[in-house]
């Protein structure tokens, strides 16, 4: 194992449930975080105790992303659509009707807002206009994840166990069998795209969708989240066996094992991670109902 020194810096409690959705705020310092009691919360790193509930909906959220240049936090309400809260202060400022079905995923590129629902129904919402643009069926099972990728592209995971990319004008460019279950992550990383999913595996690809190396048997239950740390040397997994490890991302050389007995970390699985700008600070969001915050040397 490495000699990478890891401390947990803080614990954020507040929710009164799982905590389903991470996404970075409008500095550095700031992100939000969302879960099954439907509050939307901004916390400070600067100012740990100061949680502020920027929203709050009925029924779960598993996915969220902010935009930057308006300030306008999308947020998914599970069988409702999408809100837009401007977190300036705190209105709802649209709301969008969708398929009365659950929203796992919302990723922003190039004016477009991509929704993934289950069934596999993908929904892209024009950023500027507020308004449906195109409906996409990817598959019959829910869409997990996005992830930007060149050239305009959009790699999408499945719980199919499929990695698809769709093109700029929407059209489908490639498929792959990347796990024999859900895919739930998805990264890039450099030249290679790396996915994790419920098949408790890290595996690596090249744009074309070829398998770089063999998979990596990386936790005991399935990995639900995995980051890359800001400078690109790290990733991080979090898994529903109850711990977050860290990797040498170019290797997949396994560096630290974070767990409860050893760092007091989370009780429960953890749903997603948040690798931060900010004093590289990875952030960890789990079905314990808390946020941990890891300094990672």
């Amino acid at each position: 194992m490495s000699t990478l020194k890891i401390d947990r810096i803080d614990t954020f409690a507040g929710h009164r449930g799982a905590v389903y959705a991470l996404s970075k705020g409008p500095e550095s310092h700031l992100f939000f975080s969302a879960g099954s009691d439907g509050w939307v919360v901004q916390w400070n790193l600067q100012k740990p105790d100061l949680g502020k509930v920027v929203a709050q909906i009925s029924g779960s959220i598993y996915a969220m992303a902010y935009d930057e240049n308006s300030g306008i936090l999308w947020v998914g309400q599970n069988f409702e659509g999408v809100h837009g809260i401007l977190v300036s202060d705190q209105t709802r400022v649209f709301s969008i009707q969708l398929p009365q079905l659950a929203i796992y995923s919302i990723e922003i590129m190039d004016g477009n807002v991509w929704v993934g629902h289950q069934d596999g129904l993908i929904t892209v919402i024009d950023q500027a206009a507020q308004a449906v643009k195109k409906r996409i069926k990817s598959g019959e099972d829910n869409v997990r994840c996005f992830c930007k990728i060149p050239g305009g592209n959009m790699a999408i995971g499945s719980s199919d166990g499929y990695i698809r990319v769709f093109k700029p004008d929407f059209s489908l460019e490639n498929a792959w069998l990347a796990h024999s279950n859900s895919v739930f992550s998805i990264i890039q990383h450099e030249d290679s795209l790396i996915s994790v999913g419920r098949d408790a595996h890290i595996r690596k690809w090249d744009m074309k969708g070829e398998v770089i190396g063999e998979g990596v048997p990386a936790h005991i239950y399935s990995i639900n989240s995995v980051v890359l740390s800001p400078s690109g040397q790290y990733l991080a997994t979090g898994s529903m066996d109850k711990t977050i490890k860290i990797w040498e991302a170019g290797s997949l050389k396994l560096l630290k094992v974070l767990d409860f007995a050893r760092y007091g970390g989370h009780k429960n699985s953890i749903n997603r991670l948040l690798w931060m700008s900010f004093n590289d600070l990875l952030v960890s969001g789990s079905d314990d109902k808390n946020i941990s915050v890891w300094k990672i040397d």
